[in-house]
């Protein structure tokens, strides 16, 4: 399996140019369509917004609205810039959508008819106090999503995988939906935190690997004094890896998400590319 279908959401940011080229660089190699999505929203939707305009004259109301129509425009044009000439300069073909962002529904549903989408862990609504978080997108997409580091970054990515590992549901589904950077990679590492020394990686999952081409590192790491997300990003710093595939842990209750400690952590400060599967 390769992903064909690749989504990078986009904004005008030198962040955004990044993304752009990450995704290039990924449909470059999969022979993979991308699309750019970038994320609009209504004025008078804005929290408060319908107050802040009581009492003014109709021309200056106008006006207002007028100007936030005109600031988001501007910005989806250099997005769709960034993104025309990251695929040209990668020979991919590419197209660009604007999708309201002042519900979240309108862009998972986008996902979910994608292979793979690359974000930020938290995109904020340009002109707009809405954001759209990694791991929601996550959750309720099926899907892989690929959140890349605030700081600069550089493709290639993934060639130097590290699949975090536990035998649960979401490590399994992580793992299958990393096949196409799993089967390219130069070195695939598999990494088990287990201070009791107990539960690494089993001849099974080495076989599965295996019979996929891929002749794993398996690592277990029994450190007793640190944190899972700490010997993680630890052992990604000690192999020098640029592509982490890991299973979100956590739900939605009610309108507040509610994350895994390890979750919460490498998507508070991502420091390299980070394939989430829930």
């Amino acid at each position: 399996m390769d992903y064909r279908d690749i989504l990078v959401l986009m904004d005008s940011t030198p962040a955004g140019r990044y993304r752009a080229k990450f995704g290039a660089d990924l449909a470059q190699r999969w022979k993979a369509h991308l699309t750019g999505v970038f994320l609009t929203c209504e004025f008078i939707l804005q929290f408060g917004s319908g107050e802040s305009l009581f009492g003014l004259p109709a021309s200056d109301i106008d006006g207002i609205l007028k100007d936030h129509a005109k600031g988001v425009e501007e910005a989806s044009q250099i997005a769709r810039q960034m993104l025309k000439d990251a695929a040209s300069a990668a020979g991919v073909e590419s197209d660009f959508m604007k999708v309201s962002g002042d519900y979240p529904d309108a862009f998972i549903a986008c996902v979910r008819r994608a292979d793979l989408v690359i974000m930020p862990s938290i995109m904020p609504v340009h002109m707009g106090q809405k954001k759209i978080a990694a791991a929601h997108v996550a959750m309720a997409s099926g899907g892989p999503v690929l959140v890349t580091p605030a700081d600069d970054y550089a493709p290639p990515a993934g060639k130097r995988v590290l699949i975090a590992w536990n035998g649960s549901r979401e490590a399994a589904r992580a793992l299958r939906d990393g096949w196409p950077f799993i089967q390219g990679a130069d070195e695939v590492h598999v990494l088990v935190v287990s201070p009791s020394g107990e539960g690494g990686p089993d001849g099974m999952l080495q076989r599965l690997l295996e019979r996929h081409g891929v002749r794993p590192n398996l690592i277990i790491d029994n450190s007793k004094d640190e944190h899972a997300a700490d010997v993680i990003e630890r052992q990604m710093a000690e192999l020098d890896i640029d592509l982490l595939i890991a299973g979100l842990y956590g739900h939605p209750r009610l309108q507040e998400m509610v994350l895994g400690g390890v979750s919460r952590q490498l998507l508070h400060d991502v420091p390299t590319p980070l394939l989430l599967s829930h």
